[in-house]
């Protein structure tokens, strides 16, 4: 399918809005908007690019993506939408499922995993005239997850010339796990593709915020503010926590190295529920992953489960959170150091991360900095972290665990989405060459 773009009023959307938030389309309702208040309406296959180095692209009406800046679009389109430094406007999101991320030459950072139905965002500068100061960067943004790569190798000539043949697309052979997705964007982009799959996002026109001072518009400012509010928890109290390790780090009598450091920390944010990292896809909310998982099963062959991992936040507070991973081949930190890549081997940082997340945990379960009844202070007791390495021994003095017991103990890296259960799991694989795992001590994997 195509992009498509269409103008809306809120009457329009407003019965979808209400089933995604409940909340926000309470809030819209008592408002009771004219057409005036236009929203634009927009559909996206997956794959599709929506933002790059944060310019908002958009459907013509030919159904080809530009930028909000090309002159395909049409002038009140782009007048309405440009607010946001010709980012992305205010949104909010109705169908599937949206990432957004820094693109980097060997991976992507995702900023927050996946952008999910009823999620609104984009309101930071508009409510802030004259006075914000947050840049527009350069991230990218993608309708489905970009973040994503199967688990077991792919990368074998003759078979994925079967799926080139059979779908007719020229990608070639994915030998790094940043190039899977340019092969699912193929795939899912194909005349033979059996799995419809489109995500949709409303983007609200710049006459919805010319009413900041206006009373009966307080309620739907002040949703907006209260988001951002929340969202912003984490980035506010960063200074803190950076703060803290770096005290913890001073009185540490190893000397880790800044790779060390900048996975240990993130680590530590992934337990918080701040950033993402990585789980098996459970479901196509993300993308079109089922019938992608039958074209590697059934197309190419693929004798293992056909796991696809993507972007997951960790919840420590929610008893039915499911394991999120750290793979040291897939990196998502959002700090690195320039030296970060000359490290030594995995398994040798996989042992220095380990000692360093050992001292972090003996620090912050006392009252040494006072962070009791905060998130930061839950981290090391609510949460279990294990470290995997396919060339550990396995034995308890290694302090390193072997990368089979991580499939064994977690069905969902060997369940497809329709159900479909392995007992052969791949061993040798990049994800599984140094890999941190978070679970809940409750749940006692």
């Amino acid at each position: 399918m195509k992009a498509t773009l269409s103008k809306a009023t809120w009457q329009d959307i407003a019965k979808i809005a209400k089933t995604v938030n409940p909340e926000l389309a309470g809030i819209i309702n008592k408002i009771s908007p004219d057409s005036e208040h236009w929203l634009a309406k927009v559909s996206y296959p997956y794959g599709e690019l929506i933002m790059k180095r944060s310019v908002l692209w958009l459907p013509n009406d030919k159904g080809d993506v530009v930028p909000i800046t090309d002159s395909s679009l049409d002038s009140t389109i782009k007048e309405g939408l440009s607010y946001n430094l010709n980012s992305n406007p205010v949104s909010l999101v109705l169908k599937n499922s949206f990432e957004i991320f820094l693109p980097l030459d060997d991976r992507t950072i995702p900023l927050s995993g996946l952008i999910t139905p009823g999620t609104a965002f984009g309101a930071w500068r508009i409510l802030n005239p004259g006075k914000a100061e947050n840049p527009a960067f350069i991230w990218d943004m993608t309708s489905g997850a970009r973040s994503v790569f199967m688990m077991p190798k792919i990368t074998e000539t003759l078979r994925h010339n079967n799926l080139k043949n059979n779908y007719d697309i020229n990608e070639d052979v994915p030998r790094s796990l940043i190039r899977h997705w340019d092969v699912f964007k193929s795939l899912a982009n194909s005349k033979e593709f059996r799995q419809e799959w489109h995500s949709e996002i409303v983007y609200f026109s710049s006459k919805w915020f010319t009413h900041l001072d206006d009373p009966e518009w307080a309620d739907f400012y002040n949703y907006f503010k209260k988001s951002s509010w929340g969202a912003s928890e984490f980035w506010r109290n960063q200074p803190i926590y950076n703060l803290i390790f770096s005290l913890i780090l001073n009185e540490y009598e190893g000397r880790p190295s800044p790779y060390a450091m900048d996975t240990a920390k993130y680590l530590v944010h992934m337990a918080m529920g701040a950033l993402p990292g990585l789980a098996p896809a459970r479901d196509s909310l993300a993308g079109p992953f089922e019938e992608i998982q039958r074209i590697y099963t059934e197309d190419y062959g693929l004798s293992y489960a056909p796991t696809i991992l993507q972007p997951t936040v960790f919840d420590m507070k929610n008893q039915n959170t499911t394991p999120v991973y750290y793979s040291l081949n897939f990196p998502n930190a959002l700090e690195f150091k320039p030296n970060k890549r000359q490290k030594t081997n995995l398994i040798n940082d996989l042992r220095e991360i380990k000692s360093l997340m050992v001292r972090y945990e003996k620090e912050l379960t006392t009252d040494k900095f006072n962070v009791d009844h905060t998130t930061l202070s839950d981290v090391f007791k609510l949460t279990r972290f294990d470290y995997f390495h396919t060339a550990s021994s396995g034995k308890a003095s290694d302090k390193i665990r072997n990368s089979v017991e991580m499939i064994k103990e977690d069905p969902a890296l060997r369940t497809t989405i329709s159900g479909d259960e392995y007992n052969d799991y791949p061993n040798k694989v990049l994800f599984l060459n140094g890999c941190v795992r978070l679970s809940l001590k409750s749940q006692n994997i």
